[in-house]
């Protein structure tokens, strides 16, 4: 050891000191220098004052990733100290601090020393119980007093507009999730925003609040989806999750500009949602014993159309969990993944890593499968590769768009597919819609008048008798039920919803019409020859049955 023979001190550990005190020294005056080309004012915090609390407003991943800490607040005067102004990241923390208290923060040009002066103020306590970002936490003791002052959409309207902003989106998000709300629609307006949720396919008012809790609500639903705040004026697309008690949600979020703001949607997905059965369908007896007769076979496709919220992947959820076996691989591409099925291996298209429904089918059929699931038949590469798996040993499941059953053989041609290669491939094809059940505690009965039934007997007309005899309808004793409301359906008067079908297999006659390239009208002559109800008339079914109204058939046909 080298001793200084003026001061006594390790010389080794005084070069030492003094090259870290140089380096200090280097790093503070290049902080000044980019302070000066921001035209902004300089700070060292190594020594200033910090607030834990303060600095804890901003994640702390996420400072030290924008190289922004937030060191002081006090009323309206809000501090934030950046290594590099004018970066992306740092953009976005001084929108969402702008969106939080509603005035832009004053920024402090920092050296990177100053920046780990300051992430060293967190605290370990608060680190281990900071909410990772893309979550929201409700705790139990927070849903059980929820549960006990809401119970239906008027009291969470009430309670919504009395919250500060700044705790509007914990009591949305379990308000929809315990109303059993799909999805959530936050619309801005000149002066206001409107809150609804979609509850059994229709949707609802709750509320409208100001527009200072919509810019929060942006602005926080933005952070925990990792889009980005400043982007304003494109659609951005994004997931969080929520946890609500032990329940865990998948919420899908989608931001649209509009006149007055960015319009948000956020589409509800239980994790725990199990499919349903196949007889909870809602299928009259000729159907549900054709469906069961396709889903023995082991190879062909069966395909689902109707439109988006028609019910259709829960359709195809109901028949894997029929068809699936230990000895069978079944394996799906989806978006998203809505349901959570034991046994199936279960895929998702991210189109943004490049893996599209018509990339993801090639890949699973090198995995070989028995049973394959494909969320939706889009292109005319997915169409073909589907195509060709059911024609080469596979089930295959599917959707697409059509309004009608027929419609969907005329569609796929259209799309590429030739019929003589359609024709063989091709056992099934059903449409479907979802009706609103009506609600058994408060639905009302009523003896239909001589106009209502008319105007079903126009619709049940052609029908075969086997399904439905018309001289019900001259029963003067035929009620039907009317939707009322109660606390007990959330005032609608209906609870919950059945599917209404029409269903028709592909062999003998109909099979040659397919391969003939015949057009939708000859399909459909067919398929009712066959004993095919239309949407319309399965729901006139479910309203004598007293299931549904004649008011959600008509909302629901195009008859």
């Amino acid at each position: 050891m080298v001793v200084n023979s003026n001061t006594g001190e390790d010389i080794g550990e005084e070069l030492s000191a003094r090259l870290h005190r140089l380096e200090y020294e280097q790093q503070e005056r290049l902080a000044q220098h980019r302070a000066e080309q921001a035209q902004l004012p300089y700070l060292s915090l190594v020594i200033f004052p910090i607030n834990s609390e303060v600095v804890e407003m901003i994640p702390k991943s996420q400072a030290e990733a924008a190289g922004a800490v937030l060191f002081y607040k006090q009323g309206q005067d809000i501090r934030l100290g950046v290594v590099n102004p004018g970066t992306a990241a740092v953009e976005e923390i001084v929108q969402y601090l702008t969106q939080r208290f509603g005035i832009p923060p004053q920024l402090y040009v920092i050296s990177h020393r100053s920046l780990i002066s300051v992430l060293a103020r967190y605290r370990r306590e608060h680190e281990e119980e900071v909410v990772p970002q893309g979550e929201v936490r409700i705790a139990q003791e927070e849903v059980a007093a929820f549960e006990e002052v809401l119970q239906n959409l008027e009291d969470l309207g009430r309670r919504i507009t009395s919250l500060p902003p700044t705790e509007i989106l914990n009591t949305i998000v379990v308000g929809a999730v315990k109303v059993g709300a799909s999805d959530i629609h936050i619309e801005p307006h000149e002066k206001d925003a409107r809150l609804r949720f979609r509850i059994d396919g229709v949707l609802q008012d709750v509320t409208s609040f100001d527009r200072e809790g919509w810019s929060l609500l942006l602005s926080r639903v933005k952070v925990l989806a990792q889009l980005k705040l400043n982007v304003r004026d494109v659609p951005q697309d994004g997931s969080f999750v929520l946890r609500v008690a032990e329940e865990v949600y998948d919420m899908r979020l989608s931001v649209l500009p509009g006149g007055y703001g960015e319009n948000i949607v956020v589409r509800v997905l239980d994790r725990k949602s199990q499919a349903v059965r196949i007889t909870d369908l809602g299928m009259k007896d000729r159907d549900f014993n054709l469906v069961k007769q396709e889903l023995r076979k082991v190879n062909g496709m069966i395909l689902v159309t109707g439109p988006t919220g028609s019910g259709k992947t829960t359709t195809l959820a109901s028949f894997i969990s029929e068809v699936n076996k230990p000895e069978l691989k079944v394996i799906t591409l989806e978006d998203p993944i809505e349901y959570r099925l034991a046994g199936v291996e279960q895929t998702q298209i991210d189109v943004d890593a490049g893996y599209t429904f018509a990339k993801g089918l090639r890949s699973i059929l090198r995995q070989d499968p028995d049973i394959i699931m494909i969320g939706e038949m889009r292109d005319t590469e997915t169409a073909e590769t589907a195509v060709h798996a059911a024609l080469t040993g596979h089930l295959v499941f599917s959707t697409l768009h059509t309004n009608n059953a027929a419609g969907a053989i005329p569609r796929l041609v259209d799309i590429g597919i030739k019929p003589f290669v359609l024709g063989p491939a091709l056992n099934m094809v059903i449409a479907q819609r979802l009706v609103r059940v009506v609600c058994l505690q408060c639905a009302q009965e009523y003896v239909p008048g001589n106009d209502e039934r008319e105007s079903i007997r126009n619709v049940m007309r052609g029908i075969r008798k086997d399904i439905f005899d018309p001289a019900v309808l001259d029963n003067k004793t035929l009620t039907f039920k009317k939707a009322v409301g109660c606390a007990a359906c959330g005032k609608t008067g209906y609870k919950g919803r059945k599917g209404v079908f029409e269903i028709f297999s592909i062999e003998g006659s109909m099979e040659e019409l397919v391969l003939q390239g015949a057009d939708a009208g000859h399909i459909q002559e067919e398929a009712l020859k066959q004993g095919m109800t239309t949407i319309a008339q399965d729901g006139y079914l479910k309203v004598i049955e007293h299931i549904t109204t004649t008011e959600e058939v008509a909302r629901i046909s195009e008859e």
